[in-house]
């Protein structure tokens, strides 16, 4: 009697692990901001908000009254928002790539699995990048003697994490929808931050960059700074930190809920 031939036994299945799914994007997502390439990027980031911060303290006198507001309106409303919204939209649309989806999505994670971790792996790496932004803030107030600038760091730091986390959640979104999100969000940014933000009224409560502002209203001067001319609406600093967080999570949520029941095409069906 012939000896039955022992086939090899299939291999099982990977078990899906949630915690393995977010160190692998992690690790990606990290290997990213390593690269010399984006050192590159921060270093003439940092040298160019020096430049900027020139106008705002060309001098001790200038700099004593004038180098808060400019950090809490250019640098923390403005600039922060800006490279946090592009960085957010460009992140999930190279996800969103052909190469990309043929290797993400043979690994064993769910699709809003897949956009929590992205969303927390991205958000976490860009605030340690604005964590040396801040310092180089905080080095020019220290350079300038800028009187009370220990006070005024907490409020930077608090508006600046909420800044980058809604923001991002914002380009996200944004870059899920369309390959177009810069447009989108420029004309967000005309129609609400600069349209309805700016009417002194309860509907400017719509607008993110007036929550924010409320954070770090005390940083501006009353006989002459944005806090007088935009006539904020009386928003409370925690009022506004809630609702900045839940506008971020629902965010990120609606991205989730799209990516869920997007059509995607790997490279092979886009070459046949």
């Amino acid at each position: 009697m012939s000896t039955p031939v022992s086939l090899p036994r299939t291999a099982p299945g990977v078990a899906p692990n949630a915690w393995h799914a977010f160190g692998g994007i992690w690790r990606l997502t990290v290997r990213r901001y390593l690269s010399l390439g984006h050192a590159s990027k921060l270093v003439g980031m940092l040298a160019a908000l020096v430049v900027f911060s020139i106008p705002a303290a060309p001098n001790p006198g200038a700099a004593a009254t004038g180098f808060l507001p400019w950090a809490a309106t250019f640098y923390v409303c403005f600039l922060t928002p800006l490279i946090a919204f592009i960085a957010g939209g460009g992140a999930i649309r190279d996800d969103l790539a052909a190469g990309s989806i043929d290797y993400l999505f043979t690994r064993p994670v769910t699709r809003p699995a897949f956009v929590v971790f992205r969303f927390l792996s991205h958000v976490a790496c860009l605030q340690i990048n604005f964590l040396l932004a801040l310092a180089t803030v905080v080095g020019l107030g220290i350079f300038h003697h800028v009187p009370d600038l220990a006070a005024a760091v907490p409020l930077l730091l608090l508006a600046q994490v909420l800044v980058i986390t809604v923001f991002s959640a914002f380009g996200f979104l944004c870059g899920m929808l369309t390959s177009r999100f810069i447009i989108v969000g420029l004309a967000y940014g005309a129609i609400i931050e600069v349209g309805l933000g700016s009417v002194p009224t309860q509907i400017s409560r719509i607008s993110m960059l007036r929550q924010t502002m409320s954070i770090v209203q005390s940083l501006l001067p009353d006989e002459r700074g944005l806090g007088q001319k935009l006539q904020l609406v009386a928003v409370s600093p925690a009022g506004a930190v809630v609702l900045l967080i839940v506008l971020s999570i629902a965010m990120v949520a609606a991205t989730a809920l799209v990516f869920r029941w997007r059509e995607l095409l790997g490279s092979a069906a886009r070459e046949s």
